[in-house]
């Protein structure tokens, strides 16, 4: 295999990789808010921030950087909003990368 055909390899496989997303789901207290989650289901804020460490603050820019991630989904009921994870999006980005490395780890 040549340089360049190295290089492209290379490439594709950052690509096939969404670093931002899984350096994101792998924070270690993202991992306790998910876990927290899994085990209790729907919680808000209130919560959620009761059975952790952190302050509520920093469980807030968690919950809404995992939202933008779609790890988590956020539903308003009356003035409260209840986080979930999001399990399916979290299987399917798996699926998805193992699927992606698995074509590109063989061809490469």
């Amino acid at each position: 295999m040549s340089r360049d055909e190295k290089l492209k390899c290379s490439n594709e496989i950052n690509n096939a990789i969404d670093f931002d997303f899984y350096k994101t789901l792998f924070d270690p207290v993202r991992i306790e808010i998910i876990r927290y989650l899994a085990v209790y289901g729907a919680k808000n804020i209130t919560e959620i921030a009761e059975n952790l460490p952190q302050d509520r603050s920093v469980i807030s820019r968690h919950l809404d950087l995992m939202h933008r991630f779609e790890i988590v989904s956020k539903t308003k009921i009356g003035r409260n909003i209840f986080y979930d994870v999001n399990s399916k999006m979290i299987f399917d980005k798996f699926k998805f990368t193992t699927d992606q490395l698995e074509k590109l780890l063989n061809n490469c």
